[in-house]
């Protein structure tokens, strides 16, 4: 049986990567793909990536009780 490279890849990332599915408005998505790529980020996931972990590091919005919209609808918080 020959190497099925799609089939290793698809299933090295489901075992060692969880998935982040997340919409945004229409025609928002072409602005955000510049902005990644002018900031020097080699893809969408390396710089939300970036974001989430200085966040984090920062502690920023802990405890503000602030909620976007989209949380509110999206039960999210």
């Amino acid at each position: 049986m020959a190497f099925n490279q799609s089939k290793y890849a698809n299933e090295f990332a489901k075992e060692k990567y969880d998935r982040l599915n997340i919409q945004v408005p229409k025609g928002r998505k072409a602005i955000i793909e510049t902005h990644w790529k002018e900031k020097g980020y080699k893809s969408l996931n390396s710089y939300i990536n970036d974001l989430i972990n200085k966040d984090i590091d920062q502690g920023a919005g802990e405890g503000n009780g602030q909620n976007t919209n989209d949380e509110k609808i999206l039960g999210g918080g």
